[in-house]
């Protein structure tokens, strides 16, 4: 089955969530009306209907709690994570409202894979705006229909497990030494290091040293500034059609973005040019050719997917090692078998490609992040045409939302919730089950295209901290987790101690 655009991407690309919710509003002026006339009673489901699947609709359940003129727009802004743990108590489907606009939230992991699976074709990404466009251009996360169908089955043979291979050599090179470099005793801002250390680990990745290390350099610096400007709360920022307002924002993210492009752009003709395999991810990707027409990736296309990889890539695992790293540092009983583990199995040395399957529990450990602070706390679809979703008739034009937070800590899918518990893994869920209720980097024709690249790093850099260090939480650190492109902790000042 086709698979398609990054789900992580998906979510980091959204922005944060007061934004994202603006962004929606403003861009959809033809979206779903609140009921304002029998007609649109009959439209909305606030009737029975029968549809061609000669199933009956229901009504779709409003989240109480509302305000009468902005609705759940200020709960929305104080607590979204809140907003949508409580939105599962009132229906697998139910409405909420922000002013005058309805937005559908799904809480049922049934619901959720019909929409990412059985429905997929008839759900756009609902993402196509602002900052991140501008950006990446027509890269995978954003690309619709045909186009991306086409870029995905180009990109997909660098993420072969045969080239992933390759990829963990260029990861140790680039990660191993920095940890192992950590100041004995020292406090880091962990969520800031470990994203510094992925960003470094995907611009290597992608190009060869080969280039140089001060293009490479200038590259990684470009990078960072605009990750960091991607999720600006200014108006003038996010609004359609006002990023031409010279605010000191909008300045700087455009003048970094265009050297960018000229950089990329830059080193993609010199490689054409010289026609040699650097052997690294933009090497494979302009050797990829359409099965049908023979046709490559143009220059354009070349620039944009690799921009995309590197701003996806960094954020989410980056932030999902930090939160397993700040789990490890509040449970030293945990940490302790993860290091034993690590002694074991890799006897000192670092893992390579071959034994990162041989690491069970830090598997364990990093899907256990992954559910208790899904880097991905929000995913946003729209209708394309009119579809059917756990029973109830969704009209095209309709805003949707899910949250893989909520889901996650949901008591009828996993058994104590809250609880930090690795051992789950090996002994709660088949893998149906597992297929059926947690989908960290999605399901369907929406699966990250990365998966195995994310899931080989996250193994990677998580055993060489466990091999090396002792974690312990800075006293007077309260740590929680703040919505932002992605789900990153408030602070995470973690004091690293050598093992003797």
């Amino acid at each position: 089955m086709e698979r398609r655009a990054c789900v992580p991407a998906a979510g980091i690309l959204a922005a944060d969530g007061a934004l994202f919710i603006c962004r929606s509003i403003a861009n959809d002026r033809a979206g779903p009306r609140p009921p304002a006339s029998g007609l649109w009673r009959v439209l909305s489901g606030a009737r029975r209907m029968s549809v061609a699947s000669g199933m009956v609709t229901r009504e779709v359940p409003v989240m109480p709690g509302g305000q009468r003129v902005l609705g759940h727009a200020l709960e929305f802004g104080r607590d979204p994570l809140a907003l949508f743990q409580r939105a599962r108590e009132h229906g697998d489907v139910v409405r909420i409202r922000f002013g005058p606009f309805h937005f559908y939230v799904l809480n049922s992991p049934d619901v959720i894979r019909q929409a990412l699976v059985g429905e997929a074709r008839k759900l756009g990404k609902g993402l196509n705006f602002g900052r991140a466009k501008r950006l990446i251009g027509n890269g995978l996360v954003m690309s619709e229909g045909e186009s991306h169908h086409r870029q995905r089955r180009l990109m997909q043979p660098a993420f072969h497990r045969a080239e992933i291979a390759r990829y963990v050599a260029t990861m140790r090179e680039v990660a191993v030494p920095r940890i192992s470099a950590w100041p004995d005793g020292g406090t880091l801002a962990f969520d800031r290091e470990m994203r510094s250390i992925t960003l470094t680990v995907l611009t290597r990745t992608l190009l060869s040293s080969d280039i140089g290390a001060d293009a490479i350099d200038e590259i990684e610096r470009l990078l960072r500034m605009l990750l960091s400007e991607l999720v600006a709360r200014g108006i003038t920022a996010n609004v359609p059609g006002l990023a031409w307002v010279p605010t000191r924002s909008n300045r700087r993210f455009g003048a970094a973005s265009r050297r960018l492009r000229a950089l990329l752009t830059g080193l993609i003709d010199g490689y054409r040019t010289v026609e040699a395999d650097h052997g690294d991810l933009i090497s494979i990707l302009m050797r990829a050719r359409d099965d049908d027409t023979g046709a490559g990736m143009t220059s354009k296309q070349l620039r944009d997917e690799a921009t995309t990889l590197v701003i996806a890539g960094s954020e989410t695992t980056g932030n999902t090692i930090a939160w397993a790293c700040y789990l490890l540092a509040q449970h030293p009983w945990i940490q302790e078998r993860l290091q034993e583990e690590v002694d074991r199995v890799l006897d000192g040395a670092d893992a390579g490609y071959e034994t990162l399957g041989r690491l069970p529990f830090t598997r364990a450990v990093i899907t256990e992040a992954l559910r208790l602070y899904s880097p991905v706390w929000i995913l946003p679809r729209r209708a394309l045409v009119d579809v059917e979703l756990g029973g109830h008739l969704l009209r095209a034009g309709s805003r949707i939302f899910f949250s893989p937070y909520a889901l996650n800590r949901d008591a009828r899918l996993h058994r104590d919730p809250d609880r930090f518990e690795p051992d789950r893994w090996a002994t709660d869920y088949s893998r149906s089950d597992m297929r059926a209720t947690f989908f960290p980097f999605g399901q369907g024709v929406r699966n990250c295209i990365g998966e195995g690249f994310a899931w080989a790093e996250s193994t990677l850099l998580l055993s060489a901290i466990a091999g090396r260090w002792q974690l312990r939480l800075a006293d007077g650190a309260a740590v929680h987790p703040v919505v932002s492109s992605t789900l990153v902790p408030s602070e995470l000042p973690i004091i690293v101690t050598r093992r003797r």
